[in-house]
């Protein structure tokens, strides 16, 4: 656990060694060890304003220079230009006065613009107009700025979509049900009744987003540079978003003459339905068959969920909590709909204990209650806190790696014990009976000193971790076992940092072997890696590898094509400079232009020029040789087109040919119901990339899932709840799709229900009418087994091979596609494994059978680090497999709705070139990924953390916004689709003035104070749902009286007969006979309900005093349902 100190002095000068005794700071100290000699240390300095103007990380760099960043402001006091930070000799915390300034940035960084410079509205709102960005390209004379427009709508410009909306009766499934439509006789808004804001990037790009006056926005257009690209944003009379109406789906209306029909919405359209508490209980989305449910329990926890598979079985996946919101278990059960498991547990707080004894359920002790739906068919998860299960393997040690370790018993340890962190988790295969138990061991400030797993085989692998003050591991260790009777592997790493927690040297040593270094990093003043050196054993690295930079901080080179000098593999990327810029322009929006590239066996020097389309969806990679006789021969071009959801419309692809030249490998084109693609042609007549045997028909079960492609060979898929692929089942008589001298049978894969694999079984035959045999591959907590037998372990910079017992070395691309193996021969020598490029969607040149390595011949690990099924030519991310020759996943993103903009089967959302796919969920900016990785001690283990937020959120059905994120937001001003980024609060605008170094260290203490406070919330909202749940109308509101809204239409009533909404004049209307009733009951001016619910919460009074209040009549008015629910004439 770190020490953070935050010490501030405003308008006071006292004594103290470092800072400026005369100036106004903050000062933020992140120690690094026991007695703060080593710290990541900044501090502020303000003018006698208030405002900051200079802000100094001290000593953060790897000489130890201060980091300075001066902070300037225009005559009305804006800070329009955020300068870059510059190193300068440490004044030991002192400010750096008149030293550091706008002119010494521009010579450190060979710019005369380095900062980026805001043009701002000359008015009281102080809107941004214009962003500059550093550098030359982007200045603001330049034309490559951001622009920011703030307008209204026109008439004619945004389409007015309506619901009409009923609700069941109390006691039934009281939910929202809404139907769409246009606005009848107008089908647009009227002028001037929608904000219209517009934000341009640095290429020309708009993005436009349309807001109503509550703030709901109804429309964000873009354009593919041809035509609108229109999302709407659809709310139903309560203000809840009841639809989501994609550009397909505006297009599909609009070619039906704007009439919006049933099969329109459930084909094309986000759908939502709200119970009367305003929780969502059910969605349908475009490629699902049906809608999804949830069910919540008295403390509005999501209990019961329910997909369209599920639903069809008749089942639920269960979510049971602790006392304290903690998830206990998870299973499957069997149920009715909806409403029925709604009354089931709606009145009851779904919470189990844990017990000395438990019950048993399909093959283990659960160590809690089963007082909630005790009838649940299996068990899926268990996880325990606080303190261990009875039948854990290993109780915590007094010491590991002499480090004490806790546990429950705060007798023993201090006062210090496990209460509050997660001590067991228990997880069973979904296709067999068997588990994996893993145990967690902390030492007394709390962290993981130790994760000890054992498998489903009989099996373990322990991981010992010694860690050092501030929490970075220094040394661990990782015993594994695949079976109890097998001998045991160790692996030894340490590593070794400097005085910021950069990673300088990781070292490597499997069993009794030498020790080898894998890297040794390099960093500069700005805290880039610019060099690492690895396999570096004997003093004398197998390969330095070199990294270059722009002003911007976007990687631009990794050694140098033109100049090889000894290196294996180099690329350099171009963004705003391409050579072939006739071929493609430059891009000043961080897309790529041009990529070149060359490795030492064969030598060619490649280069591949990429053009997009408005949407930054890559539309051509065209391939060229420069230093050839003819340099632009297309060799390897890959073209494609898009519906205006960005599915695949077309793909044409080239290969060359020995002996023929540049053919046309795939001619591709697609068919679709929806977003589901239902038929793939192709014309070219040639088998490479695509199968030949092409035109079959794709089918997809209810939750959108691919269940056959018979071009592919497959005759079919199933799948298991989580959506994963579990047995595959081929075309025999398939020979197109062969696989060495084989031929397909199935391939059947083990899961746990955390959705990680196990184990695959592929069956095969040696030819027809032969003996069938099979290969079986274990997947072990990263160890990787083929047919029983140990053959590599992942690491850092590529794989330990278990039979040749040697270090293979990957180099990889921007994106992770692993372009060229080396190893270390017998002799010591210098040898090249395996060199494969890769068409921009990720297939292969030459196809997927050229992944051989002469060193480990069933390492088939590809494009962007993927495991390649070579019988079904897919790419095994974690929860979607991709098939890289139709260019596409074949399931439906589990994260699909922060995606509504585009279709749920594309890939990286179509851009390729710079976007890392993560683990089929989602796609990230490559430059993001590379910042992280090159950062050592805290940021490696905020993007560790990142990802492990995003697989868990997943697995809990619960988006969070990671730290990873924000600080990528905060370190480059824009999010993870490459958008500016909302800096409206000013923490986040000084941030933005920090120092990479700072930035993190900040962050790390800004992520414990947030945790802190969190911790204390939930503990606080707990501890009072554990009071006020049970209270009646704690969550609910009281009916009304009876009579009680007839008296208050009836005395409202003018001497006309009228009834009028006192706040806006509208006439109201009320005809009994139809429900839901057309206005509301407001309250009026001190009788608001929240003062009224809240004095009864907080006991000030009674019950029945709370009731007579409520249903008094004369404390009502009717009001418009728009009047009232906005709360905007409510007396604040």
């Amino acid at each position: 656990m770190k020490k953070i100190q935050l010490l501030g002095l405003l308008f006071t000068a006292i004594t103290a060694y470092g800072q400026s005794t005369t100036e106004n700071f903050v000062q933020s100290k992140t120690c690094l060890n026991g007695d703060c000699t080593k710290k990541a240390e900044s501090i502020i300095y303000f003018d006698g304003l208030g405002r900051p103007k200079q802000i100094v990380s001290v000593k953060s760099t790897t000489i130890g220079k201060d980091l300075v960043t001066p902070v300037t402001y225009d005559g009305f006091g804006r800070q329009v230009k955020d300068i870059l930070p510059v190193p300068a000799n440490t004044l030991n915390s002192a400010i750096h006065t008149g030293i550091v300034n706008e002119n010494t940035a521009n010579s450190y960084y060979g710019a005369a613009n380095a900062y980026t410079e805001k043009e701002i509205e000359n008015s009281p709102l102080d809107r941004v107009l214009q962003v500059a960005h550093p550098g030359e390209p982007w200045k603001k004379a330049g034309g490559h700025t951001q622009k920011f427009t703030y307008e209204v709508n026109q008439g004619n410009e945004v389409k007015k979509f309506i619901t009409s909306t009923t609700t069941g009766t109390v006691g039934a499934d009281n939910k929202t049900v809404s139907s769409v439509s246009l606005t009848p006789g107008s089908l647009f808004y009227n002028a001037g009744t929608l904000y219209k804001n517009t934000v341009t990037d640095e290429d020309g790009i708009p993005v436009t987003e349309f807001q109503n006056g509550r703030g709901e926005t109804v429309l964000v257009r873009r354009t593919d540079g041809s035509q609108n690209i229109d999302t709407y944003y659809v709310y139903n009379e309560y203000g809840q978003k009841a639809f989501v109406i994609p550009a397909l789906a505006v297009k599909t209306i609009e070619q039906n003459n704007n009439v919006v029909t049933t099969d329109i919405v459930n084909t094309y359209c986000y759908q939502y339905r709200y119970d009367g508490q305003g929780r969502q209980v059910e969605k349908r989305l475009p490629g699902r068959d049906d809608w999804e449910s949830v069910a919540y329990d008295a403390a509005d926890r999501p209990v019961l969920t329910q997909d369209v598979n599920l639903k069809n079985k008749g089942q639920w996946l269960m979510t049971k909590y602790d006392a304290f919101g903690r998830i206990a278990y998870t299973g499957l059960m069997s149920g009715g709909d909806r409403a029925s498991m709604q009354n089931q547990i709606g009145t009851q707080v779904i919470s189990e204990s844990p017990t000395a004894n438990g019950f048993a359920k399909d093959g283990v002790v659960l160590y809690y209650t089963n007082n909630f739906l005790p009838g649940f068919t299996t068990l899926l998860t268990v996880n325990y806190y606080d303190s261990y299960p009875r039948d854990t393997k290993e109780f915590p040690p007094a010491k590991i790696l002499n480090q004490y370790v806790i546990n429950e018993d705060k007798a023993l340890n201090g006062g210090i014990s496990t209460q509050g962190l997660p001590t067991a988790s228990y997880v069973k295969n979904i296709e067999d009976d068997n588990w994996s138990k893993t145990y967690f061991y902390y030492n007394t400030k709390g962290g993981k000193v130790a994760e000890k797993s054992w498998n489903h085989l009989g099996g373990y692998t322990k991981k010992e971790f010694k860690l050092d003050f501030s929490g970075a591991v220094d040394e661990s260790y990782t015993y594994h076992k695949k079976e109890d009777a097998d001998e045991e592997v160790l692996i030894k790493e340490s590593f070794v940092y400097d005085d910021q927690k950069r990673l300088l040297k990781h070292y490597h040593q499997v069993n009794s072997q030498p020790e080898e270094l894998l890297v040794e990093n390099t960093y500069n003043d700005l805290g880039q890696l610019i060099n690492k050196k690895t396999a570096n054993t004997t003093g004398t690295p197998l390969q330095s590898i070199d990294q270059s930079y722009n002003i911007r901080g976007w990687i631009t080179k990794v050694n140098d094509p033109a100049n090889l000098n000894g290196k294996l593999f180099a690329y350099e990327i171009k963004y705003n400079n391409p050579v072939y810029s006739t071929v493609s322009t430059g891009k000043y929006n961080g897309n790529i232009a041009e990529i070149d590239w060359k490795s030492a066996d064969g030598g060619t020097f490649r280069r591949y020029n990429y053009q997009y389309d408005g949407l930054n969806r890559l539309k051509s990679g065209i391939y060229s040789e420069p230093n050839a006789t003819v340099p632009q021969n297309n060799y390897y071009n890959e073209t494609l087109t898009y519906d205006v959801n960005g599915n695949i419309q077309t793909l044409k692809r080239n290969s060359l040919l020995p002996n023929v030249g540049n053919v046309v490998m795939d001619n591709l084109g697609y068919t679709y119901t929806g977003n589901r693609l239902t038929k793939v042609n192709d014309t070219s007549g040639n088998y490479g990339g695509y199968p030949d045997l092409s035109g079959n028909t794709i089918p997809y079960d209810g939750n959108g899932n691919m269940t056959s492609h018979v071009d592919r060979g497959i005759l079919g898929i199933e799948y298991n709840h989580l959506n994963l692929p579990n047995f595959v089942e081929f075309n025999k008589q398939y020979f197109s799709r062969r696989t060495g001298d084989y031929y397909n049978v199935n391939t059947k894969y083990l899961y746990n229900a955390e959705g990680i694999k196990l184990r695959k079984v592929y069956t095969y035959g040696s030819g027809v009418g032969q003996t069938e045999a099979i290969t079986k591959t274990d997947y072990l907590d990263g160890f990787q087994y083929n047919k029983d037998v140990l053959n590599f372990v992942p690491t850092s910079e590529g794989y330990y091979d278990f039979i040749q017992n040697k270090y293979i070395y990957n180099y990889t691309d921007q994106v992770g596609n692993i372009r060229l193996a080396y190893y270390k021969d017998a002799s010591g020598n210098l040898q090249i494994d395996r060199t494969t490029n890769y068409y921009p969607f990720g297939l292969e040149f030459g196809g997927d059978l050229n992944l051989n390595g002469t060193i480990s011949p069933n390492y088939k690990y590809s494009s962007q680090g993927q495991e390649k099924q070579i019988e079904t030519g897919w790419s095994s991310y974690r929860w979607r497999n991709y098939d890289a020759a139709m260019g596409r996943f074949f399931n439906v993103d589990p994260l699909s709705e922060k995606y509504a903009y585009q279709s749920h089967y594309n890939f990286s959302e179509n851009r390729v070139v710079d976007n890392v796919e993560l683990e089929g969920l989602e796609g990230a900016d490559f430059r993001f990924r590379m910042y992280m990785k090159s950062k050592g001690g805290i940021q490696a283990r905020a993007e560790e953390e990142h990802g492990k937020a995003n697989s868990e959120a997943f697995m809990a059905v619960v988006k969070t916004v990671t730290p990873a994120e924000e600080l990528y937001t905060i370190a480059t001003g824009r999010d993870l689709d490459g958008n500016p980024a909302d800096k409206t609060m000013a923490w986040k605008l000084l941030a933005l003035n920090l120092v990479p170094e700072a930035k993190v260290e900040v962050k790390a203490a800004t992520t414990v104070l947030k945790a802190e406070a969190k911790t204390e919330a939930k503990a606080a909202a707990k501890a009072e749902a554990n009071v006020t749940v049970k209270k009646p109308y704690s969550k609910s509101r009281p009916s009304y009286g009876k009579g009680q809204v007839d008296e208050v239409w009836e005395t409202a009533k003018q001497k006309n007969g009228k009834v009028y909404d006192p706040n806006t004049g509208e006439e109201l209307t009320w005809d009994k006979a139809i429900k839901p009733r057309p206005w509301d009951m407001g309250h009026k001016t001190g009788h608001e309900y929240r003062k009224l619910h809240k004095d009864y919460m907080d006991n000030k009074i009674t019950k029945e005093k709370f009731l007579e209040q409520y249903r008094n009549a004369k404390n009502y008015q009717p009001e418009s349902k728009s009047a009232n629910r906005s709360h905007k004439y409510e007396k604040k």
